[in-house]
């Protein structure tokens, strides 16, 4: 089992990759996975809480401007700019609702993961990730009614206890895990957890897939325009995000030194699958496929950034 582990932390990237292709072919297991949606996204957190070095974390809570100003950034100025590419483009609107959700959601639970594993700043992505979470009942709906020119209802009470539950409980049991492990035994079998990660990707990846799959063999060249958008609003905002935040911290446009390149990891990889099962019945297909569609450049960040940044990787692993 530790071998198969070791393996799969090894090769991430690639089988993460992979992972997107295959699914496409395992629709089915959409029905068996999809109930363990919300434990999944826990789980992918609470691996983050275990690993994470909180030296760092309680220095920057100690200091908020920096989380401050990322935050702003992707609940305000994201959804502000959405909104203008929304109104010129006019994409179908179901697409132009998913782009909304996109613009004015988190960072994915598994964020920290992914900046862990490529050698990123982990504790800018996991205050931003927690924060944003708990954030999001509160930010997204009236953006999401005015901006969008839908009227939805969404429950922020019960999507903010329900948040609460996913973070709480991972906290929780990264917690117990940690003081049963030991700091030094966790941070020895990095890889080992790289592993546990790739597992819990890849199953959250064969949950929200199935209604991609049926579009792409239905229609084709609808599946490729969905597929064509999630990839720029994802790529494109991590770019935008990363290049930005080095101008503000250097003063120039360059290559994005660690911290801008994980604010920008950030920004394109949102967790709006949290809103989406609140949406009305008549919504929700279209939606639903876009987020299927979504994991595509979600799935490709690991090999990508750990090509583009590979100086990030070499660098010594914090303690923990």
């Amino acid at each position: 089992m530790m071998l198969m582990l070791r393996f799969l932390g090894k090769h991430s990237a690639i089988i993460l990759a992979a992972g997107v292709v295959v699914a496409f072919f395992l629709p089915e297991l959409d029905t068996y996975l999809m109930p363990a949606f919300p434990v999944l996204v826990s789980a992918l957190l609470g691996i983050a809480f275990l690993r994470v070095d909180f030296a760092p974390v309680v220095a920057q809570l100690k200091k908020p401007k920096l989380l401050l100003s990322v935050l702003g950034a992707m609940f305000i100025l994201s959804p502000l700019v959405m909104m203008g590419i929304v109104l010129v483009t006019s994409p179908p609107p179901d697409i132009a609702l998913a782009l909304m959700m996109f613009a004015c959601a988190p960072p994915l639970a598994s964020t920290t993961n992914i900046a862990l594993m490529i050698g990123m700043d982990s504790a800018i992505c996991l205050n931003v990730t927690v924060v944003g979470a708990l954030l999001l009942p509160f930010i997204a709906p009236p953006i999401l009614t005015l901006s969008a020119g839908f009227d939805i209802d969404l429950d922020a009470w019960t999507i903010f206890i329900k948040l609460v539950y996913i973070v709480g409980g991972a906290l929780i049991v990264s917690s117990i895990l940690r003081y049963t492990l030991g700091v030094d035994r966790i941070r020895r079998n990095g890889v080992i957890f790289d592993g546990i990660t790739t597992i819990l990707l890849l199953a959250f990846l064969m949950a929200v897939m199935g209604p991609g799959s049926a579009v792409l063999i239905k229609e084709p060249s609808v599946a490729i325009m969905v597929c064509l958008i999630a990839l720029a609003a994802n790529f494109g905002t991590n770019i935008v995000f990363a290049f930005v935040a080095e101008f503000l911290h250097s003063g120039k446009f360059r290559k994005p030194e660690k911290m801008p390149a994980s604010i920008g990891l950030l920004a394109g990889n949102r967790n709006f699958a949290l809103m989406v099962p609140a949406l009305p019945a008549d919504v929700f297909a279209g939606v639903v496929v876009f987020l299927a569609f979504y994991q595509v450049p979600i799935y490709l960040t690991p090999l990508l950034e750990r090509w583009i940044f590979k100086e990030f990787r070499k660098s010594p692993a914090p303690k923990i």
